[in-house]
Parts: structure tokens; sequence; C-alpha cells
């Protein structure tokens, strides 16, 4: 059925094309391999990875639609044949040539994101929203720029070289972190028995998986350290950051409405899940906040909490004016 000539029209062809076709390929390297000499296998294996990436690529880059041939979406063809090479056939993961052949693909397809034009208001923006907005021109539709963009937020704030937007801070006592210090606590628990239980067996498998719950303790200690100095910041706009769980900002021009929160109202984007909200704000315009991972959400209102809702709404609302 999968290898049957395509009458299901260009979608199904090109499912076909990018995954069925270059995995028959690899499926004859394999069959052949028994049959040639030693010094021919490098030569089959050469022509399958060809066929993985380049092969793939080009079926990718004819059969797609005009708007969906982007740069971002051949490197990720690519990037997926050699990662199908290395784990099929061994042969090729001593290549450092392939290694080398995809980070310039990679370094080029960063170069050409970075010459999109910034979107219209992204000069005003500053700090890690800045950064997110500006590193999501590189692959606007998988999000892996905006993901690496807040990633290295995480680490910044660990190492304590991290700046937050100037202004007036509310504090938020919500306790958000608990989440993150329950995940500290439950690693360190699950780390240490499992550690000595592996170096008895393999102590490669034992340092890495050490390696691993040791990266994972300092990432939640970074957002824990974030949590503490990503706030709520009235400024040359408002700044509505919750460590690194939300960050983003809005002028206050677009400020239309400031309210006591209204428990369970359709369409406000709650902004402190831990807490009880007690403001709420409407904005003229739809406003983009960015989540966990530096995921756009869209919004024309939020709820927060804030440990003095009055002091918060008299300065808005002296700052609005």
């Amino acid at each position: 059925m999968m290898l049957a000539v395509p009458v299901a029209g260009r979608a199904w062809f090109r499912l076909n094309a990018e995954w069925v076709l270059p995995g028959v390929t690899v499926a004859l390297v394999f069959l052949m391999a028994e049959w040639v000499p030693p010094e021919v296998r490098p030569w089959l294996v050469g022509l399958a990875l060809f066929d993985l990436t380049v092969t793939a690529a080009l079926i990718a880059s004819r059969t797609r639609l005009r708007g969906e041939r982007h740069p971002e979406a051949l490197a990720w063809v690519l990037a997926r044949g050699v990662l199908v090479a290395w784990l099929l056939l061994p042969l090729s993961r001593g290549w450092w040539p392939v290694a080398a052949a995809l980070g310039l693909v990679g370094l080029g397809v960063v170069a050409f994101g970075l010459t999109r034009p910034l979107p219209a208001g992204a000069v005003r923006l500053e700090g890690l929203e800045r950064r997110i907005v500006s590193w999501s021109r590189v692959t606007p539709r998988s999000g892996l720029g905006a993901w690496l963009a807040w990633e290295g937020a995480v680490w910044a704030h660990l190492l304590g070289r991290a700046r937050g937007p100037s202004g007036t801070a509310f504090r938020s006592s919500t306790g958000a972190g608990a989440a993150f210090t329950l995940l500290i606590f439950l690693s360190v628990m699950e780390a240490v028995p499992v550690h000595f239980m592996l170096a008895a067996r393999d102590e490669r498998a034992a340092l890495v998986h050490l390696l691993v719950n040791a990266l994972g303790v300092l990432w939640c200690a970074g957002h824990l350290r974030a949590l503490r100095g990503r706030g709520v910041v009235l400024g040359e706009r408002l700044h509505l950051n919750v460590g690194l769980l939300w960050t983003g900002s809005v002028a206050l021009s677009d400020v239309a409405q400031v309210q006591a929160a209204a428990p369970g109202e359709a369409g406000v984007l709650r902004l402190h899940r831990q807490a009880r909200a007690n403001v709420m704000l409407r904005f003229a315009r739809p406003v983009t906040l960015y989540g966990f991972l530096g995921r756009p959400q869209v919004t024309q209102a939020v709820s927060l909490h804030v440990d003095d809702p009055r002091a918060f709404t008299a300065t808005l609302d002296a700052a609005r004016q």
C-alpha cells in the first residue's frame, strides 16, 4: 500500500517520498552489505546517507507548497536524515565532515533567520522578551529559537547574570517556587540511592545518571532564583513577569481597564495559578505573553496576584494619566 502509485495527491506522495523511499534505500544497503567486499561498504553507506539527506530535502522542496518551502523545514529534513543514518548505519558515525556540514546548515538557517525584520514595536522591548522575539525569527514555525532564548535565561539567573526591567516592583507571594523546591527534593532523594545501585553494575551509567540529575537540580534552582527576581514591574511599560513561567510587557496606553479579579471569568489568562487573583487587567488590543519554554500566548485580559493590590492599582492608574 505505502509503495503503490500515489493517487491521493501531493501530501500522500510527500509522506512516501520523505520517509518510505529513503527507508527503502537503507534496507537495500543492509541486504547488499553481505554480498559486497568490505571496501565497497562505505560507498553504500555514503549513498544511503545522501539519499536520506540531500534526496529527501530535494523531494521535500519540490513537493511542498510554496509557503512551506523555508530553510527551517529543509534543515529539519537534513538533520532527521543524519540522525537516522547515525542510528542505523554504524559506519557513518565517524564521518566528521557530515557533522560539520550539518553544523554549517544550522548556521545558515540562523543567519537567514536573523535577516528577517523584527516585528513592529520590538525595539521598545527589553531583556528576555526582546531576546525571545528576536530569536523567534530564526525558527518561527518550530519555536526552537524562542526555546533556546528562554533556556539561556534559566542558566543566566542561576549564575546571577540576569538583569530585570527597571521600575517599581510589586511583590507577589504566590508559592510558585514550591513546585521547583519539591522537584529538587525528589531528584536528590532519587539520585543518591539509584546512583549507588547503578555504580555496582555500570560506573558509566551511574555517572551519566548522576550528571543528568545534577543538571536537573541546577535547572530548578535557576527557576527559583528567577521567581525571586522577576515579577510585576511598572516602569516605562508594565512588565508582567512570573519568574520564567510568564514573560511579557504591555504599553501603559494599551491598559484599558484595571479592576478586581472575578474568579472563573472566561477569556482571562491567569498568570498566578498558585494563588487567588486579586487584580484583572484588560487591554485595548491583543497582547502576546511568553509562557513556559517561550511559547507565545495571545490574550486581551490577564489576572494576577499582588500582595498590595490597592497600591498597585493606584500606581498604575497614576502612570496611565
